[in-house]
């Protein structure tokens, strides 16, 4: 951290944990949710996937106001949408009726996303951008293991309705801490739309980004889809698993990926990246392995652990290169053309994913994940050939 920010970047780090402990907190119990108001899985695929829809339109305008307003407004009136979002999913009860809501919570991605990423940017220097990302993650995790338990606990006990509730009310405290942020971007330049969009498109196609977004698109989509759809699904149909049987999983995840993510940040910064970014790759196989051969909690926990809990190179990678390889003038544009990027992957292969499920059964769309790791090691030999073209003989 330079410049004497690091009290705004810890506020902005507990913002950033507070404001996503319940909101990721939750997320492994929208298909219980929407089941038990009368999803089927093709249903639940539809609706997660067209929550994202509103999102794809607007990233692109998410990334531009976050270069010419700057961070701290669009940081503010993200949690503040997103509260709005839970205290209306709280009245929901058929699964039609959550579309509405679902796109909203996710409608300040589409802002906000950019904003997250170009803010921390500026809080640290470009030679430490790996460990503060990995930082950045650790306290989004730590931060998520109470959240898991505790949307557990209000799911199991109190009902949906409370757990929606106190989400709402826990995002707006966010948006209450973050207007203590300020605004330290310095001198924006002034310059016409068709220069600000021609160094935006010189930028957005200029390697390693293009492969960057490829290989980000595809590790969030692959991991939504295993983890957050497929493994639900799992634990309450074939496993049997209550709420807080799942979220408990998900808490020790959550805790074992805090603990390390600091340590992947630190790796991913040297020569030797490939190799730390392949094991992750590999481990991921592995969950879809165990998800196949041993649907129990056991393996479904043990599942869990290696796709996501040890997966601690990847995206600290693919941020902290994502920020090192664009000018700061256009990184909010990039960062939304990153998330743009992702969220279609998600919304596509999301609805796929439940087509997959309902049509062929749960082996068939476990198995179709190794796809996308497939695409994801070619696109780390990409990276890994343009490194060392760049070095020379």
């Amino acid at each position: 951290m330079t410049g004497g920010r690091g009290l705004e970047a810890t506020l902005y780090l507990l913002s950033i944990g507070l404001g996503n402990s319940l909101t990721t907190g939750l997320q492994p119990l929208l298909p219980y949710y929407l089941k038990s108001v009368g999803a089927t899985p093709e249903q639940l695929g539809a609706v997660l996937a067209a929550s994202r829809v509103s999102v794809l339109a607007l990233l692109p305008v998410g990334g531009l106001l976050t270069d010419f307003l700057g961070r701290r407004a669009v940081l503010v009136l993200s949690p503040l949408v997103m509260s709005l979002a839970y205290l209306l999913m709280s009245y929901t009860t058929s699964w039609y009726e959550t579309v509405v809501p679902l796109a909203l919570a996710f409608l300040p991605t589409a802002i906000a996303g950019p904003a997250v990423f170009a803010y921390m940017a500026e809080l640290t220097s470009a030679e430490k951008y790996g460990r503060f990302y990995g930082l950045y993650f650790a306290v989004f995790n730590a931060a998520t293991v109470i959240g898991y338990v505790a949307a557990g606990y209000l799911a199991e006990h109190h009902g949906y309705r409370d757990l929606f509730l106190s989400t709402s009310g826990i995002l707006l405290l966010t948006a209450a801490m973050r207007l203590g942020l300020r605004e330290a971007r310095g001198e924006r330049k002034r310059s016409g739309i068709s220069e600000t969009l021609r160094g935006w498109m010189d930028a957005a196609r200029t390697e390693p980004v293009p492969t960057l977004v490829l290989l980000r698109s595809l590790s969030l989509a692959h991991v939504t889809i295993l983890t957050a759809i497929y493994l639900p699904l799992l634990a309450d149909e074939v496993a049997g698993l209550s709420e807080s049987d799942l979220t408990f999983m998900f808490a020790v995840e959550s805790a074992l990926f805090a603990l390390l993510v600091p340590l992947g940040g630190r790796l991913i910064e040297g020569r030797n990246w490939p190799l730390f970014v392949v094991v992750e790759l590999l481990l991921r196989a592995g969950a879809g392995v165990l998800l196949l051969a041993q649907p129990t909690q056991v393996g479904i926990f043990a599942a869990l652990i290696a796709g996501s809990g040890l997966a601690v190179f990847l995206q600290p990678f693919v941020d902290a290169r994502t920020s090192a390889s664009v000018p700061a003038a256009v990184r909010g544009r990039i960062w939304g053309l990153q998330q743009f990027s992702h969220n279609l992957a998600i919304a596509v292969l999301t609805y796929l994913s439940g087509l997959i499920w309902d049509a062929f059964g749960y082996a068939a769309a476990i198995a179709s994940t190794f796809a996308y790791l497939i695409v994801m090691a070619y696109a780390v030999r990409r990276l890994r050939s343009m490194e060392a073209l760049a070095r020379g003989p």
